[in-house]
């Protein structure tokens, strides 16, 4: 009997747990959560119909309405001084008759046995331990051995993308770069910024066939930057971007090609310590593996492919993640004033979500993420508002407001401090772009300057990015509720003069 409590004691400390981050909310920190029923039990009582059991289980099922008594007993309260309820749990710390340590270890307590009760679903659900960025999976055990870091020196990846570089982009309003040009656009002075701005590697998107015989000058090119950016102690992760026309044989023979020398020129590059692939095929991968056995290997997915990316057992292999939330008429739609406000607020709201599906890859699918695009903070497509695809939704009208409003810095501090937050559960991340082509840094932001790390930072808008840990205090609570017009920003709407007895002038 002892030994098979044993094997259950190790099964269960084995299996992944949800748990609070004690890094974030503690002691010291739960005083300041404006409301916990909103952070915390608005979120889960819903979950698996509102109910939750114990493990062991005790011949009970519990609720958001009901307690267990051992919540309250394992935090050293009375069986008479139990706490009931979530309601009456979150009153009576308003109220200073819970401490801040009993608050913090019943809360753990809560969310631990509502993931335990779900936990068959949870290992299929990416967003199974959402606490909006206040929980994390714990337990987690690598099958492959697959290290958490790719940098040598085990720091996180704080990275910006030389956008428009060698594809174009909207950094260079589209058009495509001499490599003259693009030895003027990137240069050691910008790497030597990057790195006090606390940037430790640059993003790199090449087309698919940049290192093949054929583009030798592309090339010749891409060593030059790498070879500058190294001299400023600058890691490297070249990201191979797929053609724009794919034909069988392009699928195929051609890009496999293409594929084998990327990797041959990763490999053997000083500078590079991931290439990224231009789609998530597991043949691409054994390309790569034909040239480059040990070569960290990035595969792009989206939000949607989370639960459906499979890739063979390989300890060099990891998730490449897009989080733009800048592609769906809900993420952009704005048409006034407090629309364009509220729509602010949804951004910073879901941010801190994304930090589930991040630890979930890492710990249930064994592949840690790096976030490799849609980290800036353009909540619109205004960027894209010249071209023949826009769709105008009003979206794009009132930009102007947004540039000497205090309203505007402090929540767009709030989505950037939140990104780097989130992004940083994982293997790090790459800002969308370090700079606009042709321009000197000086002006006001613009739906552009928004995408561009080093105008955002200039601008003031940018927390620092090294301790993450404080980084955290961003997802203590939900973004600030004040979308509704009237502040020091923009007048409220003048009142109708009374003209008395009954009567109101709306013209004056």
């Amino acid at each position: 009997d002892q030994y098979i409590t044993n094997l259950t004691t190790a099964a269960a400390m084995s299996s992944p747990i949800c748990a609070i981050d004690r890094t974030i909310l503690n002691d010291h920190t739960i005083g300041k959560v404006d409301n916990l029923g909103l952070a915390v039990f608005a979120k889960l009582c819903g979950v698996n119909r509102g109910a939750f059991v114990l493990d062991p289980p005790d011949g009970k099922t519990y609720s958001c309405l009901s307690f267990p008594e051992v919540f309250s007993t394992n935090v050293g309260r009375g069986w008479n001084d139990t706490i009931p309820d979530s309601a009456t749990f979150t009153e009576s710390f308003a109220a200073g008759n819970i401490t801040a340590s009993q608050a913090v270890e019943v809360v753990d307590q809560y969310v631990n046995a509502v993931y335990k009760t779900s936990a068959e679903g949870a290992s299929s659900n990416p967003y199974g331990c959402d606490v909006g960025g206040l929980a994390t999976l714990q337990n987690c055990t690598s099958s492959t051995g697959t290290p958490r870091s790719l940098r040598k020196d085990k720091d996180i990846i704080r990275a910006v993308t030389l956008s428009g570089a060698f594809v174009p982009s909207f950094a260079t309003g589209g058009e495509t770069l001499t490599m003259n040009e693009v030895k003027e656009f990137y240069t050691d002075t910008d790497f030597k910024e990057m790195v006090k701005l606390g940037v430790n590697t640059i993003q790199i998107p090449v087309p698919c066939d940049a290192f093949h015989t054929s583009s030798k000058d592309l090339a010749v090119t891409v060593t030059q930057l790498l070879n500058g950016a190294a001299k400023a102690g600058l890691s490297a992760i070249i990201v191979l971007v797929k053609p724009d026309v794919t034909s069988d044989r392009t699928a195929s023979e051609v890009v496999d090609d293409h594929i084998k020398a990327a990797a041959s020129y990763a490999r053997s590059a000083p500078a590079v310590i991931a290439l990224q692939l231009p789609f998530s095929t597991p043949s691409l991968l054994s390309s790569v593996r034909s040239v480059a056995t040990k070569l960290p290997v990035l595969v792009p997915i989206n939000k949607g492919e989370l639960s459906m990316i499979s890739f063979p057992p390989d300890k060099h292999v990891f998730a490449a993640l897009d989080t733009d939330a800048t592609s769906t008429v809900a993420d952009i739609a704005s048409s006034d004033s407090e629309g364009d406000r509220m729509k602010m607020f949804y951004h910073e709201s879901i941010t801190c979500i994304d930090r589930s599906p991040i630890e979930w890859l890492s710990c249930y699918q064994d592949m840690p993420v790096y976030v490799t695009s849609g980290f800036d903070l353009a909540i619109d497509d205004c960027i894209s508002q010249n071209g023949d695809s826009f769709k105008d939704y009003g979206q794009c009208d009132r930009f102007d407001e947004t540039t000497d409003s205090d309203w505007w810095k402090r929540h767009r501090q709030s989505l950037a401090g939140r990104q780097l937050f989130t992004y940083s559960k994982g293997l790090g991340w790459s800002f969308s772009a370090w700079k606009l082509y042709g321009d000197d840094g000086s002006g006001d932001i613009t739906p552009a300057k928004l995408k561009c790390l080093r105008d955002v930072a200039a601008a003031g808008l940018l927390p620092p990015m090294e301790d993450t840990n404080e980084l955290g205090t961003f997802c203590l609570n939900g973004p600030t509720n004040d979308f509704t017009m009237g502040d020091e920003t923009f007048a409220p709407t003048p009142a109708p003069v009374d003209c008395g007895n009954g009567w109101w002038n709306e013209t004056i």
